[in-house]
């Protein structure tokens, strides 16, 4: 295979995994292990001939934590400290075995943590060394990063979501497609006309929402968060998609660049 220029293929794709998706949120520490075995096989398969980045939530292991800890809101005393340390540890934990089950189903893939590349000013990614991603890239590797709690030159460290920094390395590195990888068919909106609740084919500011229960605890703000990072890549000429990755062949057709089924956001 050899070292290569990163101009050398079909231009780049993010996709992000849900925590929803691999893990189950209503249980602490439960991982969807042949879930993200098969999205491995997916991606592994669709990224033959493109450059691909991959970013996952922290679902059930970091949420909770976090939570509990009220991480995001900075180092005020040793217990948000205590907090921060613990959340780490579960990503870290995370981490390490959504790449085994990634590798597993054929992809190869190497662990980028989050916290080592990213710096935040008031929650906000204020710096970002992007050499590893470039460095995996360049040797045909996928880089996989994700949600994590990360230092901030303000508030000492805070929580970065996945979905913020998918969009932000889209953004940056004009990307030709985000996708988000969620546990429904997409963003569910209401008729006008017949009432009736439906996946939207495509979604736009300024529309209402119909959420649906997932349970579970997320400090990073869920779907609504989620839209306005995918709404920022959308208006920055990017195609954002959101689907289900429980559905066998649609994340490996979304990479792709063929029809699936879900919603893309409408700047």
């Amino acid at each position: 295979m050899g070292y290569r220029s990163l101009n050398s293929r079909k231009g780049l794709v993010v996709v992000k995994l849900g925590g929803s998706v691999i893990t189950d949120k209503k249980k602490p520490f439960s991982l969807n292990a042949d879930v993200i075995k098969r999205l491995g096989r997916e991606i592994s398969k669709a990224s033959v001939d493109r450059d691909l980045i991959l970013v996952h939530g922290g679902g059930s292991y970091a949420h909770p934590i976090a939570k509990k800890y009220s991480v995001s809101e900075g180092f005020k005393d040793e217990h948000h400290l205590e907090g921060f340390i613990e959340t780490s540890k579960a990503v870290r934990k995370l981490s390490l075995e959504v790449i085994s089950k990634l590798v597993e189903g054929g992809l190869r893939a190497i662990s980028i943590p989050a916290a080592s590349i990213f710096v935040t000013r008031s929650k906000k990614i204020s710096s970002c060394n992007l050499e590893p991603i470039f460095s995996a890239l360049r040797i045909g590797v996928v880089p996989v990063t994700s949600g994590d709690v990360v230092f901030d030159r303000d508030l000492g460290f805070t929580v970065l979501s996945g979905d913020s920094i998918a969009a932000y390395l889209a953004i940056r590195l004009r990307a030709k497609r985000l996708i988000y990888v969620v546990n429904v068919d997409g963003i569910y909106v209401r008729d006008r006309v017949t009432g009736e609740v439906k996946v939207a084919d495509e979604f736009s500011r300024g529309m209402k929402l119909e959420p649906l229960g997932g349970g579970g605890e997320d400090v990073t703000g869920g779907i609504v968060n989620k839209l306005e990072d995918g709404f920022l890549a959308a208006e920055s000429g990017i195609d954002v998609f959101i689907i289900n990755g429980l559905v066998e062949g649609r994340l490996k057709r979304a990479i792709l660049g063929e029809p699936v089924p879900g919603t893309k956001l409408k700047p």
